[in-house]
């Protein structure tokens, strides 16, 4: 550098070296006035004269220059380093929205949690309250297969007293199938006539079924047959006799009815008028229907259609028939009938009625007074319901048997 004591037109004044000095130690600093600074300002300054000069401002410049390239150089790394900045920002805000996000998905999980164990803790007391109930119910299923248990044993037991009692039933009730007084042709005819008079059909089993024909047969083997506790002496009077007829009146005075004016015998309540026992009146009138049933339709009573059966009995009952064994052709109708409906309706100790069958059909409770079968019925209710209350039926032996004899001794 030149001395400051030369005083060449040329060179510089003191001042504008101190001048250039704070120039040159603002460029080396780095200040920013660099950029605006010209360059031919120094050369204009300190002209050409110096070589020294010239090689401190080349210097200069290339520091000046390398000291801008540094400073581009950092400003870029500044704007990259504030872009990254500025990126991580967003990433940092939106983390933080997601992590808000979590937390708030955390304490929403965190309350679905709490509930659940309260939940399942109330299950748990639940499925225990229920293990102690299942616990119970076993003990009462053991129980009560137990209770079963027995209760089938005592059924089993019962059923075997049923199964001889029944059998003591038909031996007590003469309910066998053995025929006493009826001829094997006449019970055919007897047996024929019962069938059309109540078939076996959609309503039920018929008169077959419910052996009316041994309820019958015992009849005409007991009293009925012999015609027990009836007055049997005459005079016998037919109804619509050709002849006039003379009685006597129960005061002792004569009564003459003129030829076919002789009351119904329903009326009189003298319905049976013939000098022979009811087992004789059955013999002939049987014989009778057999001959009438040749003659008219062709063959024997019991072989025929079963609606030429019901045609012939018609047939009697109109008093169709000209001639039939000196009795009324309807009489015997009215007897055959009436003996049919008995054997079917009576209790099954007179032999007829088997297993309940008329019973069951007419809904007749033979002797079962409303809970005879555990049916919880009184009389009275049965009397006052608005209603008629259909039950099973009784026989007279299953009552008997239920109360013991003592019992129906006692009037019980």
């Amino acid at each position: 550098m030149a001395d400051s004591s030369s005083q060449s037109g040329n060179q510089p004044k003191s001042a504008d070296r101190r001048t250039f000095l704070k120039v040159g130690a603002g460029v080396v600093a780095g200040a920013a006035i660099a950029s605006v600074v010209e360059i031919p300002y120094y050369s204009s300054v300190l002209g050409g004269n110096s070589s020294s000069s010239s090689s401190s401002v080349s210097s200069l410049k290339s520091q000046l220059s390398s000291t801008q390239e540094q400073l581009s150089s950092t400003a870029a790394q500044l704007g990259a380093a504030q872009g990254q900045v500025t990126s991580l920002n967003n990433q940092l805000t939106s983390t933080l929205a997601q992590l808000n996000s979590a937390s708030s998905q955390l304490s929403g999980v965190s309350a679905q949690l709490s509930s659940t164990e309260q939940a399942l803790t109330s299950a748990n007391g639940q499925i225990s309250t229920l293990g102690g109930q299942v616990t119970s119910l076993n003990g009462q299923v053991t129980s009560l297969n137990t209770q079963v248990s027995s209760l089938n044993t005592a059924v089993s037991s019962a059923k075997s007293q049923v199964t001889s009692l029944q059998s003591e039933v038909s031996a007590y009730s003469g309910n066998s199938d053995a025929l006493t007084t009826l001829g094997v042709q006449e019970a055919a005819v007897v047996e024929a006539a019962a069938e059309a008079m109540i078939p076996t059909d959609s309503n039920g089993p018929g008169a077959k079924e419910a052996g009316v024909i041994y309820f019958i047969d015992r009849q005409l083997t007991g009293d009925y047959g012999n015609n027990g506790r009836m007055y049997n002496q005459g005079p016998f009077i037919q109804t619509n006799v050709s002849s006039p007829i003379t009685v006597m009146s129960s005061k002792g005075t004569p009564i003459t009815y003129s030829g076919g004016t002789m009351p119904q015998p329903w009326a009189a309540g003298t319905y049976y008028q013939y000098a022979m026992s009811l087992r004789n009146f059955w013999r002939f009138g049987i014989q009778a229907l057999e001959t009438y049933s040749n003659s008219a339709y062709g063959g024997n009573f019991e072989s025929l259609s079963a609606a030429n059966k019901v045609t012939c009995l018609q047939d009697l009952f109109n008093n169709k028939p000209t001639s039939f064994n000196s009795i009324k052709p309807s009489d015997f109708a009215n007897e055959l009938f009436f003996m049919v409906w008995a054997g079917f309706l009576m209790d099954p100790m007179y032999g007829g009625n088997r297993g309940m069958v008329g019973w069951t059909m007419t809904a007749s409770p033979g002797v079962n007074f409303g809970n005879f079968y555990g049916e919880g019925l009184t009389s009275k209710q049965l009397m006052v319901a608005s209603t008629p209350t259909i039950l099973k039926p009784v026989s007279l032996a299953q009552y008997q048997q239920s109360v013991g004899v003592a019992g129906v001794q006692g009037g019980t």
